[in-house]
């Protein structure tokens, strides 16, 4: 398999709203964002995971929560994890009160780190759910179901207050209409990332006006349009500076810039570094690409 696009779907299982994911001792993947929450616990000595323009550098026993929508990666240099995968609609329901559904929605509209030393340990529910899948008796994913809402629980018992962050909310609620149009709008940027694309051209192609993608856009990410584009250019390019031989220069222009000098630019914006030193720094780490 290819480095995967930003966007990530058909990777539930026969479309069950869990999923449970070993990865092996070494692991790197590239940067991708889907609309199910994202449990990672490192079980390896360490783990370097990029969440949007953060990197975080995560030891045995942390864990980091992800929120959905959220660009996260996986760098060389990433040790074994297992990565517990689930959708918000399966806390939604009639019997939901209004104040439950903001408790969830404070938990679940931020990627927060667990630190290993807090009360949470998720273990024996993500092992009871291992054991599910592996003997699957009758019932077993209703038992699947049963053992994340106690995972969830304790989350919401153990996990420290969310700061309040003036960013717009993932959940609850979401629209399904509105995710559609926003996979619609990253499958053509992603497609044509390469290109000198233009705001006329994503709206031509959705039948939309500029103003309304725009708001759109920014309403459901958080970020405009063009600096969700931009981003993408730089990720897709910080794997091919890590598993390609061609130029800086070559990379440049072959992920949508101009000249090296822009790309140069918006690379330090996002890594604190240039594309280069980004390439000697994480080359040594490197074994095989996984994904």
């Amino acid at each position: 398999m290819g480095v995967p696009t930003f966007l990530e779907t058909g990777h539930m299982a026969d479309g069950f709203p869990i999923r449970l994911i070993y990865t092996g001792a070494e692991f790197n993947y590239a940067a991708h964002w889907h609309d199910e929450v994202e449990l990672v616990v490192v079980n390896g000595n360490h783990a370097r995971i990029g969440v949007n323009e953060q990197m975080f550098e995560l030891n045995q026993g942390d864990m980091i929560l992800i929120k959905p929508g959220d660009v996260h990666y996986f760098m060389p240099g990433t040790g074994r994890l297992t990565i517990l995968l689930f959708r918000l609609e399966l806390l939604t329901g009639s019997f939901t009160s209004e104040a439950e559904m903001q408790e969830l929605g404070t938990l679940f509209n931020q990627t927060s780190i667990i630190p290993c030393s807090s009360q949470f340990n998720p273990s024996p529910y993500i092992d009871a759910i291992a054991t599910e899948i592996k003997n699957q008796k009758p019932g077993y994913r209703w038992l699947m179901v049963s053992r994340l809402y106690d995972l969830i629980v304790l989350l919401l018992r153990t996990a420290p207050p969310a700061p309040h962050k003036d960013t717009p909310s993932c959940w609850p609620c979401v629209s399904s209409k509105k995710f559609e149009f926003l996979e619609s709008v990253c499958e053509y940027l992603e497609e044509h990332y390469a290109e000198p694309i233009k705001l006329e051209q994503v709206a031509e192609h959705m039948k939309f006006s500029k103003f309304h993608i725009c708001k759109l856009f920014k309403e459901i990410k958080g970020i405009t349009l063009m600096e969700y584009l931009n981003h993408f250019r730089i990720i897709k390019s910080e794997w091919a500076l890590l598993f390609r031989q061609e130029s800086i220069l070559e990379i440049a222009i072959s992920h949508g810039f101009n000249n090296v000098n822009s790309y140069n630019r918006l690379f330090k914006k996002y890594n604190n570094c240039t594309p280069s030193e980004f390439r000697k720094r994480h080359r040594s780490n490197i074994t095989k690409y996984q994904g």
